[in-house]
């Protein structure tokens, strides 16, 4: 029974109230059954002396059987008892001896004079205490029902409580084991000015507080997984890429080193220098243009792009890049058709961007078939720009596509050395739209291969 009071808040205040309650109830009965009657006496014996005093003026202007009859109806109006002594007589008023009604009795000694006798009389009063022990005896008979009225309230009064402050309480210890469980979708809803009120209060703006904290962290580590995965995949790439570019120049040293060996020791036709030496030079030639591109992607990767950016025409940007295409899709009767109704303000980088327009409408003529077309063209939707490069004539494998952005990835078909191609042109365009923050998209059309750039 005690380990399940001490283990109940509620009862543990129930108990408390009822016990402090009654306790302090009975004894304020005690103190009252202790002082009451002997107060009530107390006023009694002040007033009967105020009244005796006064009583015995009146007397002396009386003759004496008006006295004798004044003294008994003072008796009965005072409820006391009185004796008026002489030297020959003793004439008592009223019953003092009995021990059924008296407890205790309090004497006042007045000397009276009568109008019609010369002798000097000796009034004595003496309180009956009848009264003030029927109230003690009252008391002590409603003791019981004093008692069972006091436990009654205090158990009500202890209900009352516990209900009152207990029951905040224990809604606010619920909500604390919700908090460790970290749930912060509850509110308190005790309510009040007190400090259990404003304990209720202080929770409620905790938990939303801690909800945004937690919402935001959540936010914050799914953005540092973003950007770990993002990490990873790029130092990924780049592991790729340096061992890419460790291949891609291994092969033409190689045929360099095997070339210029051949003509110093003067190896069979290799004795011919006007012969091999333009195939070594264009050799050379190629290393060098790929070594400026990989030393131009790791410019790009490093460069503080923010400082650099400007606000360009679109239009002009592409009409640009047409003209310095234009001379090779001559060459192979490509059509070029630019269809930009309304011209748009962009926030880019020019030599970079300008360089992403090359590649794209480089690998667009450069990979088409004669006699193909170009088109360029710019929607509109709600608040994006998308520009969109198509080139007819052509289709890349769906499981390509993928690999289009890797680089020294070339297609089978369509993206071989034959080409002249590197394979870092759409690894350069990837690089330099990922700068600016641009989305972009490649993919087979009914016609041939669509690139799309989209502009917030």
């Amino acid at each position: 029974m005690l380990s399940r009071i001490k283990g109940s808040l509620n009862r543990k205040v129930f108990f408390l109230v009822f016990i402090v309650l009654t306790i302090c109830s009975m004894l304020i009965y005690g103190v009252v059954m202790a002082v009451l009657p002997k107060q009530y006496q107390f006023e009694e014996d002040q007033q009967l002396n105020t009244n005796a005093e006064i009583f015995a003026l009146e007397l002396k202007g009386m003759n004496y059987n008006d006295g004798i009859k004044a003294i008994y109806n003072f008796c009965i109006q005072n409820n006391c008892a009185a004796v008026l002594i002489s030297e020959n007589q003793t004439l008592s008023f009223g019953e003092i001896s009995s021990d059924q009604y008296i407890l205790a009795t309090s004497n006042i000694v007045i000397n009276v004079n009568f109008l019609d006798r010369k002798t000097d009389y000796t009034f004595v009063i003496s309180s009956i205490m009848r009264a003030v022990d029927q109230i003690s005896q009252l008391l002590i008979y409603l003791l019981p029902i004093i008692f069972l009225i006091i436990i009654f309230l205090s158990i009500l009064s202890a209900l009352i409580c516990s209900k009152i402050i207990v029951s905040p309480i224990a809604r606010i210890s619920q909500i604390s084991r919700r908090m460790t469980a970290l749930d912060m979708t509850w509110r308190c809803d005790v309510k009040g000015n007190d400090e259990i009120g404003v304990l209720a209060l202080n929770l409620n703006t905790m938990a939303a507080r801690l909800q945004t904290a937690m919402k935001e962290s959540e936010s914050a580590n799914r953005q540092l997984a973003a950007d770990v995965k993002k990490f990873q995949l790029l130092e990924e790439q780049r592991r790729y890429f340096f061992a890419a570019v460790s291949h891609e120049l291994k092969t033409p040293l190689t045929i360099l080193k095997g070339q210029i060996e051949n003509m110093i020791f003067g190896y069979g036709d290799y004795r011919n220098h006007e012969k091999y030496l333009p195939e070594a030079f264009e050799v050379v030639e190629n290393i060098e243009q790929l070594v400026k591109e990989i030393i131009s992607i790791t410019k790009m990767e490093s460069m503080d792009l923010r400082s650099t950016l400007q606000h360009i025409s679109l239009s002009e940007s592409i009409g640009h890049s047409v003209d310095i295409i234009l001379p090779l899709a001559k060459e192979k009767e490509i059509q070029i058709d630019s269809d930009i109704k309304s011209d748009i303000i962009i926030n880019v980088n020019p030599s970079l961007w300008s360089k992403v327009l090359s590649n794209i409408l480089g690998n667009a003529v450069r990979y088409s078939p004669h006699g193909e077309n170009v088109f360029i063209s710019l929607q509109t939707k709600k608040s994006e720009n998308i520009l969109t490069i198509e080139n007819t004539g052509v289709s890349i494998a769906e499981e390509e596509l993928q690999n289009l952005f890797t680089p020294f990835y070339r297609a089978d078909q369509s993206r071989n050395k034959a080409t002249g191609g590197s394979g870092l042109g759409l690894y350069i365009v990837k690089t330099i739209l990922d700068l600016h923050n641009f989305s972009y998209n490649i993919k087979n059309t009914e016609q041939g291969v669509i690139f799309s750039i989209q502009f917030l």
